[in-house]
């Protein structure tokens, strides 16, 4: 009997081994770019924590061996061919690879990466996404890694399987941009959802002699063979660029690799990268007969669209939120708004709001009852892609993890998030901005709403922010961090709502020193420290001409306003209230020598014009008196 249930155990275990097993995933090195780029934005690509929480990622140095020993990867020139991929992924024993390539866009680089299924060379997915520096291609690498996850879970074994021979050159043809353009085509027609794409280094002749061989069972083509039989596609798509009358033309047709018959054919014109890649999602509408959605940004989109964009379909009111999501990213429009009333509770998996670029706007709201939207794995439940504005409206409550390591919301580059009243953030874990992350180029706007009970390990545990944050209104209360109820790395302006209950570091608001802080209204009260700056730490630079900072503690040093090589100007207007008889509310440090008020520590600067800072408790390190600020 004990020997029977060891037994039960052990095949549990290993069933539960098995169903966490994650798929090895090998990221080469992107070809193109200038100096290290490539390499640099694969190893950035990476450290994702979307890419590590569903694949196991193959160290670098791993990769580097086994690229430095295959002479046939080529780093300055295109992708990588499918063959090369192959040798590649199995030597490093890799599920999937990411390859990637950078190119030009006039005064933008353009990136293009695929992922291929090494066990029946199929190309999973592509992305496309232009970028000018580091910090623009970083903030769109986590939407471009969801991008991938979620293509990884399609089933494709229904699809027709088209196999996608390199691009015919005709003569005086840019060869790096016809071969991208080929690149961009194959990721349209993927996204047509119509075929499943199968990259071949062969001919158009050869493909069909190779599908005639493996209908017999036999080939010459080793690699094709190794990678399972019955994956060889029916159809080919062929494609030759050619220039005529100074004009280049991209021909490409789908052939029936069994009867020899074109399928279908189509014919475009371009003359340079930029134009290529819009006629490209033309041309895989003319083979697919399917609308694709557009992979480019507003400003890469022809100016004729504009004139003869088609009004937004309309959003079926009958849907819950996940497959109103699914409907909004294959039917979103340039300018769309969307509302989704939710009619129940619903458990969500992490879900990724990017529309390629497109400004479009999402609702929520909670109708006549408050509706729970709660995260049922690790990750952001709702990341906020570029052109992106997430309002969440009245009755809308977000619940997160308190075992995850993301925000609850994660606003990308150029992505917009809106609190309005009723609406609610709360009960989630994070490194930075346990509810609410909003990255360097991204804005956050609070009208109303709470954010509360979440925590971080370092800073913000209600909001971190190095974009821009802007609060007239609503509460952060009882949140916990290692800095600041609301860490600021950025622009926080606020002008009403109160930030309260907090305990971290910084008390209620921690100033780094990149960060700037404007406060013209609201209330900061009943923070806690744990050693310096209850209601304000300021370590960057904070105005205040409004607003109350009050009954904030902390066993150190300025229980209002800690003040250390950061800049504080207090204009008229606004209290901070100190420890003495007259103030009813206090601020309150461990004595009057540190500041219960204002503490400015040596080689800080703090400014006081024309008003009274209420209470007895305002301390200027002795180092500082009579030197840079002072008071005035």
């Amino acid at each position: 009997m004990v020997f029977k249930k060891l037994a039960v155990v052990l095949l549990a275990l290993a069933v539960a081994g098995a169903a966490f097993a994650k798929d090895n995933l090998a990221i080469l090195p992107f070809t193109g770019g200038t100096g290290e780029e490539g390499e640099i934005i694969a190893e950035l690509f990476s450290f994702s924590n979307e890419l590590n929480t569903v694949f196991a990622p193959i160290p670098r140095t791993s990769i580097t061996r086994a690229v430095n020993s295959e002479q046939r990867f080529q780093r300055n020139t295109g992708m990588t061919d499918p063959d090369t991929i192959v040798a590649l992924g199995k030597q490093l024993g890799a599920n999937y690879v990411v390859v990637g390539n950078i190119g030009k866009l006039g005064k933008q680089n353009l990136l293009t990466i695929a992922i291929l299924k090494i066990d029946d060379l199929r190309q999973v997915a592509g992305d496309i996404q232009t970028y000018v520096d580091r910090k623009d291609i970083q903030g769109k690498l986590p939407s471009m890694a969801r991008n991938i996850i979620e293509a990884t879970k399609i089933d494709a074994s229904r699809l027709e399987k088209l196999a996608v021979t390199p691009v015919d050159l005709g003569r005086d043809i840019d060869a790096r941009v016809a071969d991208m353009l080929a690149q961009i085509l194959a990721v349209n027609l993927i996204r047509s959802g119509k075929y499943a794409v199968y990259p071949r280094t062969a001919t158009l002749e050869q493909a069909q002699e190779e599908y005639k061989n493996q209908r017999s069972g036999i080939t010459a083509d080793e690699n094709i063979v190794d990678m399972g039989k019955g994956e060889n596609p029916r159809l080919a798509l062929s494609v030759v660029a050619r220039r005529w009358d100074n004009q280049n033309m991209f021909n490409a047709a789908i052939i029936n690799l069994e009867s020899g018959v074109q399928v279908i054919g189509g014919s475009v014109d371009y003359n340079s990268l930029d134009d290529g890649i819009k006629v490209m999602e033309s041309l895989a509408g003319k083979l697919t007969g399917v609308s694709i959605p557009s992979t480019l940004s507003p400003a890469q989109k022809p100016t004729a669209a504009s004139s003869t964009a088609q009004k937004p379909a309309e959003l079926p009111s009958n849907l819950a939120l996940a497959e109103s999501l699914k409907w909004i990213s294959a039917n979103a429009k340039e300018g769309g708004n969307y509302t989704v009333t939710l009619k129940n509770n619903e458990t969500l998996a992490p879900q990724s709001l990017s529309y390629n670029g497109k400004k479009v706007s999402i609702t929520l709201d909670g109708g006549t009852a408050e509706r729970t939207l709660s995260l049922n794995a690790n990750g952001s439940l709702f990341s906020v892609g570029s052109g992106v504005t997430l309002v969440l409206g009245n009755n809308v409550s977000l619940r997160g993890r308190s075992s995850n390591t993301a925000a609850l919301v994660w606003v990308n580059d150029g992505g917009t998030l809106a609190m309005k009243s009723g609406s609610k953030i709360s009960g989630n874990s994070a490194e930075y901005g346990g509810g609410v992350y909003v990255n360097t180029n991204a804005t956050f706007t609070m009208s109303g709403g709470t954010i509360s009970g979440n925590s971080a390990g370092e800073g913000g545990g209600g909001v971190c922010v190095s974009g821009t944050f802007t609060q007239s209104g609503g509460t952060i209360s009882g949140n916990s961090a290692g800095g600041g109820g609301v860490d600021v790395w950025g622009t926080f302006t606020m002008s009403g709502g109160s930030i309260s209950g907090n305990s971290a570091g910084g008390g209620g608001v921690d100033v780094n020193h990149s960060g700037t802080f404007t406060m013209s209204g609201g209330t900061i009260s009943d923070n806690k420290a744990s050693s310096i700056g209850g209601g304000v730490d300021v370590w960057g630079t904070f105005t205040m001409s409004g607003g109350t900072i009050s009954g904030n503690k902390t066993s150190h040093y300025g229980g209002g306003v800690f003040v250390f090589y950061g800049t504080f100007t207090k204009e008229s207007g606004g209290a901070i209230y100190g420890s003495d008889a007259s103030s009813t509310v206090k601020n309150t440090a461990r004595n009057s020598i540190y500041g219960h008020a204002v503490y400015c520590s040596d080689g800080a600067f703090i400014t006081k014009k024309r008003n009274r800072t209420a209470g007895s408790g305002v301390r200027l390190d002795s180092a500082v008196r009579g030197r840079a600020g002072g008071w005035e």
